[in-house]
């Protein structure tokens, strides 16, 4: 987005790194610390950023992944762990962002969710039902905040070359007595285009999404995966 010429108020626990890989001169990257784990922090956010930054035209939600672990092995300290970590900070960031755009009679908001919403995976419980409930709210938000100016739509990443997914893999060639490479080709095999996406791609989609070339698009769910969930 900031390479697109956008102002981007990136919330991040480390925020001067993430400001500091950025290059381009076309936008700006402004850091603000934010540990979405601390309810306090989360609530001041959008607020925070308003009060700065004057207005808030497009807000990406993007929470991190909780562990990997077979459905029979979850506890309930893995549910309110993963409630905690996925969907609280989420919805609350998103309805502050819904109130102030609003109030701008204007405003884009992406919910980055996963294609697990859709086809789950194995061990993929916590992150498919989590991100399942933040995918219906993207639909509810669509629904009645279309007629007030405001869109809002889910990305859908499948497998994408992440650092979480390489600590996947590493986890998984551990379990499995094999090696890294070997998982990964297990992962590939499933998808038609015989590749993982890289991050560029899904940025790609998100910056496409909140622009004014999908002004009709509202409710949707884009998924980019290179054809493994074919629906």
């Amino acid at each position: 987005l900031a390479s697109e010429g956008a102002l981007v108020a990136a919330s991040s626990r480390n925020p001067q790194q993430l400001a500091a890989s950025y290059t381009n001169e076309k936008g700006k990257i402004l850091p603000y610390s934010t540990d979405l784990g601390d309810m306090d922090q989360v609530n001041n956010l959008v607020n925070q950023v308003v009060r700065e930054q004057g207005r808030l035209d497009i807000m990406v939600i993007n929470t991190p992944g909780p562990r990997i672990v077979p459905v029979l092995d979850v506890c309930d300290d893995d549910w309110e762990k993963a409630y905690d970590l996925l969907v609280r900070p989420a919805v609350k960031i998103a309805h502050d962002a819904a109130k102030q755009m609003v109030k701008q009679g204007s405003g884009s908001i992406v919910f980055i969710t996963s294609t697990w919403v859709k086809q789950p995976a194995h061990g993929g419980v916590l992150s498919a039902m989590m991100r399942s409930a933040l995918s219906a709210l993207s639909k509810q938000m669509a629904l009645e905040l279309a007629p007030l100016g405001v869109r809002v739509n889910q990305v859908m990443p499948g497998a994408t070359g992440t650092d979480r997914m390489e600590s996947i893999l590493a986890s998984k060639a551990e379990k499995n007595h094999t090696s890294r490479d070997e998982e990964l080709k297990k992962i590939v095999e499933l998808i038609p285009m015989g590749r993982w996406a890289e991050a560029q791609e899904i940025a790609d989609a998100v910056a496409f999404v909140v622009s004014d070339r999908a002004s009709f698009m509202t409710g949707s769910s884009l998924q980019i995966e290179g054809g493994a969930i074919r629906s």
